[in-house]
């Protein structure tokens, strides 16, 4: 009888899942929206109910609750759903850890 043989995990891979699960915890619980479906597909507009004010709110929970240096306008102003996010806060953390 054979085993399943699962992947040896990356060590980015790990990271990425560990910024995904704190990015969707700090996320949800900031939601207009309460109990909606948390995916990398998920809008952040739309589905959870952020408006300007509460982008910018989450901007700064995700700074400071991950320690990240300020992220530019450029780069949150294109943000729309959690997997941007995700992607957003994942370089931020890359790029602080090489310096």
């Amino acid at each position: 009888m054979t085993s399943p043989i699962n992947p040896p995990t990356t060590q980015a891979g790990a990271a990425e899942d560990d910024t995904r699960s704190t990015v969707y915890a700090i996320v949800g619980a900031m939601a207009p929206v309460a109990g909606a479906e948390l995916t990398d597909e998920t809008t952040l507009i739309a589905d959870l109910g952020y408006d300007s004010l509460r982008l910018l709110e989450l901007t700064l929970a995700l700074e400071q609750g991950l320690g990240l240096p300020e992220l530019a306008p450029e780069e949150t102003a294109t943000v729309a759903t959690l997997g941007d996010v995700v992607h957003l806060v994942s370089a931020a953390r890359r790029q602080e850890a090489a310096r």
